[in-house]
């Protein structure tokens, strides 16, 4: 099973730019299986979980689509208020442990 180490999210909804874990380059150190998010009401936790239920929801149908679904209502309602940038999302992973890493970088605009 593929093994997230790092994913970063920008201009979506509350997270302007916000990176967990390890991303390519990086010295940091990666994800752990068991990681907790704290933080007080209306920082963005809930949007870090569904940034990524919408890039699953993304590669499962299509970008139109996932905009529109589960409530998020359409495209600009996601995109962080005030920002003309485009959303982006990278994630970097393993396959396996002993792998060479992947990035995999989503831009919509």
């Amino acid at each position: 099973m593929a093994n997230i180490e790092g994913f970063r999210v920008q201009n979506y909804r509350a997270l302007r730019d916000v990176t967990l874990g390890k991303l390519s380059g990086q010295t940091v150190e990666p994800l752990t299986p068991f990681t907790v998010v704290i933080g007080k009401n209306g920082v963005g936790k809930s949007s870090l979980f569904d940034a990524f239920g919408f890039v699953a929801d993304c590669l499962a149908t299509d970008v139109e689509t996932a905009c529109d679904m589960k409530q998020r209502g359409g495209f600009e309602r996601l995109r962080s208020k005030g920002v003309g940038l485009p959303i982006r999302f990278e994630i970097y992973y393993r396959e396996a442990p002993n792998e060479r890493p992947i990035t995999y970088e989503l831009s919509i605009n």
